[in-house]
């Protein structure tokens, strides 16, 4: 019975530690979010679609990425609720890339920018990004898409 009592303590601090060290590796990568909250009338969200020139297999909320410089394309569906457009197709395709040279512990905010009544000039863009993880604090909590 003693031996289950100094058992029983130990397994839930290692159940406690699992997360904990799972969430601090997220601090070595950068966190991609392309679901648009209300920041402004014309930015639409975007999927993911290619990861310098490759295809890419990541939610269309967000994903981790490795730091460094990393292009970026996507598909994008215009919301015209909030931002009107005279393009009939709400639904873009790919949109044009951009390069982004990511740091670890960051989160980009990164959505399509149709703000413009040329669609030449719409874009991806960052919107906001995020302070950097601190080793205990921001770690914590990060969510995984």
């Amino acid at each position: 019975m003693r031996n289950v009592t100094i058992l029983l303590p130990m397994l839930g601090l290692a159940l406690a530690v699992q997360p904990l060290a799972a969430d601090l590796v997220v601090c070595d990568k950068a966190r991609v979010v392309t679901q648009v909250s209300a920041q402004g009338e014309c930015l639409a969200p975007v999927a993911i679609t290619r990861i310098d020139g490759e295809k890419a297999a990541v939610s269309a909320k967000g994903f981790l990425i490795e730091p460094g410089a990393h292009t970026l394309n996507g598909r994008v569906t215009l919301d015209t609720t909030r931002c009107q457009t005279l393009l009939g197709d709400l639904q873009l395709g790919s949109s044009p890339g951009m390069e982004i040279n990511f740091e670890a512990g960051r989160t980009y905010h990164i959505a399509y920018d149709h703000e413009s009544p040329d669609p030449a000039e719409w874009r991806l863009v960052i919107f906001k990004v995020d302070q950097p993880c601190s080793m205990f604090q921001a770690c914590l909590a990060v969510e995984q898409p």
